[in-house]
C-alpha cells in the first residue's frame, strides 16, 4: 500500500470562483462578438444579393429600346417590350424578407457640343431631340428597419 504523508495538493473553492470570474469576463464579450459578427455577415450577404438583383434589373431596363422605357413611376409589375424582352418589377423574397421594386423615369433635355465646324474650327452646339432618360431603380425591404438601394443610370436615344 502506498500513502502520502504530509500535505495533499487541492484546489480551494475560492480559487475556482476567481478562475470562473476571470473566464466569464473574457468569454462573454467574445461570445457576443461572435454572435454580432455572424448576424452582420448574414445581413451583408443579403444586401449584396439584393444589390445584384437590382443591377440585373437596371441592365434589363437599359437594354430596352429608348421608346419602350416608360416615363413616370412603375412598380410591382412587368414592363413588356415589342422585342419580347421584359423587365420584371414584381416583389421577390430574399432571406425571409420581401423586396419590392420601383422604377422612376424622367426625361432630361440635353444640350451638348457635338460637331466641329470645318471652316471656323468652332464647336457647334447640338440638341438631342429626345433628350435622355434618367432611370432610377429602387429596391426596398425590411419590416422593423426599412432598407433601400437606389441605382441611377441614363439612357440616350442613339
Amino acid at each position: 500500500m502506498f500513502s502520502f504523508r504530509g500535505r495533499q495538493a487541492a484546489v480551494s473553492l475560492v480559487e475556482v470562483l476567481v478562475a470562473l470570474a476571470i473566464l466569464s469576463t473574457l468569454a462573454l464579450p467574445m461570445l457576443m462578438f461572435l454572435v454580432e459578427y455572424s448576424r452582420g455577415s448574414a445581413q451583408l450577404g443579403d444586401y449584396y444579393q439584393i444589390l445584384n438583383i437590382v443591377e440585373e434589373k437596371l441592365d434589363t431596363a437599359l437594354s430596352l429600346d429608348f421608346t419602350e422605357v416608360p416615363d413616370g413611376e412603375t412598380s410591382g409589375g412587368m414592363v413588356e417590350s415589342r422585342t419580347g424582352r421584359h423587365l420584371d418589377l414584381r416583389p421577390v423574397e430574399v432571406a425571409h424578407e420581401i423586396v419590392t421594386f420601383r422604377m422612376r423615369i424622367e426625361v432630361v433635355a440635353v444640350d451638348f457640343s457635338a460637331m466641329k465646324d470645318s471652316t471656323s474650327g468652332q464647336l457647334q452646339r447640338a440638341r438631342v431631340e429626345d433628350g435622355m432618360k434618367r432611370i432610377e431603380l429602387i429596391a426596398e425591404w425590411g419590416k422593423k428597419k426599412k432598407h433601400s438601394i437606389n441605382l441611377i443610370s441614363y439612357k440616350a436615344n442613339l
